[in-house]
């Protein structure tokens, strides 16, 4: 019997588990740099520049991101694949946060609600779509990788 076959830049593991791990990798690095994305986006109000730059970022990212597996092979390359698909999925997510009014933070805390149901009763309801779609936008792009 022969050895299994390996793709060399998943770190030796064997094939039919490679592409489970890199799915894995590039899944679980796009949904975690979305959320952060977007956490930070509402902490610092800078929505409108995430979402300008990342509207100009996403074609070249997803193409560098298709291709960087036959660039670059290293046992890190599902989290850069991960992370360049970072201004597709959130482009969605960012203008729906862009929608938001400016001063609706002032105004729920005027009307007597606290950060927690702020956000389940306003920025959830507004994000609840996008970030499903995100997510299963990045589970295909793991899969597509």
């Amino acid at each position: 019997m022969g050895t299994p076959q390996v793709i060399p830049s998943l770190m030796q593991i064997p094939l039919p588990y490679s592409f489970l791990w890199g799915f894995v990798c590039i899944s679980i690095t796009s949904i975690f740099l979305v959320f952060v994305l977007l956490m930070l986006a509402f902490a610092i109000h800078a929505g409108r520049i995430f979402y300008i730059s990342f509207f100009m970022l996403f074609i070249p990212a997803s193409v560098l991101s298709i291709f960087l597996s036959v660039v670059i092979n290293t046992p890190y390359t599902p989290f850069l694949q991960g992370a360049l698909s970072l201004p597709l999925l959130a482009l969605w997510p960012l203008a729906k946060l862009e929608t938001l009014p400016e001063a609706w933070g002032s105004t729920a805390r005027e009307l007597g609600v606290n950060q927690s149901a702020c956000l389940q009763l306003i920025i959830w309801p507004l994000l609840k779509k996008p970030l499903i779609v995100s997510f299963f936008l990045s589970l295909f792009f793991g899969i597509a990788q």
